[in-house]
């Protein structure tokens, strides 16, 4: 897998591809309009050596209980948030 990401913001603009192929086209028509290379190219190992996850902790919304979840996690997936209750 091949993951192509926004130099800023690695953690929250980032996209997965089967090949490396797909995913220099993804990266090459991001840039496109933009004054500089902002989106990168790297295997997944790679992405998770350079960027790895954090964990964050927690209050769970329905038990009262202190949990951890990955910092990454979207807001609809934190047991933390009534949003996630009510799906």
């Amino acid at each position: 897998m091949f993951v192509v990401y926004h130099k800023e913001f690695p953690r929250q603009d980032r996209r997965w591809f089967a090949t490396h192929a797909g995913a220099r086209r993804s990266a090459t028509c991001s840039n496109r309009h933009l004054d500089e290379e902002k989106y990168m190219v790297v295997d997944e190992t790679e992405f998770e050596k350079l960027f790895p996850v954090t964990m964050k902790k927690v209050k769970n919304l329905m038990t009262g209980q202190e949990i951890e979840i990955p910092s990454d996690t979207p807001n609809f997936m934190d047991p933390s948030r009534e949003s996630y209750w009510s799906i």
